[in-house]
């Protein structure tokens, strides 16, 4: 029964609250990459050094690479290629995008501790 409220939930915020959301605020795209690739984000040291930063965009390469963008506090975008099995960082790319871009980004992420959060709530039930 668990379960069934966790996947109705799951399908609430992502289908339904965005639809009747007020367009200035909708949902983060991110979240559903977060969950898609629920098996990367629920492995515990999957980002362990980058827990204040904000995830903007996930991205699965293939079977064995993902691809994660972050936001650091300070505004810098961060770049990752990860290989799924060992955690290994295959790539990084780090760039200070324009105040304007950075903002904009910064409202569509969601912060690297909340999406680990969520993942590990979707696994536990």
């Amino acid at each position: 029964m668990k379960r069934f409220f966790v996947v109705l939930s799951l399908y609430i915020m992502l289908w339904v609250v965005p639809a009747f959301a007020d367009q200035k605020t909708p949902l983060p795209s991110v979240l559903e990459g977060v969950i898609h690739n629920r098996d990367f984000f629920a492995q515990p040291w999957a980002l362990w050094k980058y827990e204040d930063c904000f995830l903007y965009d996930v991205n699965r390469l293939s079977n064995e690479r993902i691809g994660v963008v972050l936001i650091s506090p300070s505004g810098f975008e961060v770049r990752l290629v990860y290989d799924v099995s060992t955690l290994d960082i295959l790539y990084v790319d780090t760039l200070l995008p324009e105040k304007s871009k950075r903002e904009a980004m910064r409202r569509e992420s969601v912060s690297v501790a909340d999406a680990m959060k969520l993942v590990k709530s979707v696994a536990k039930f």
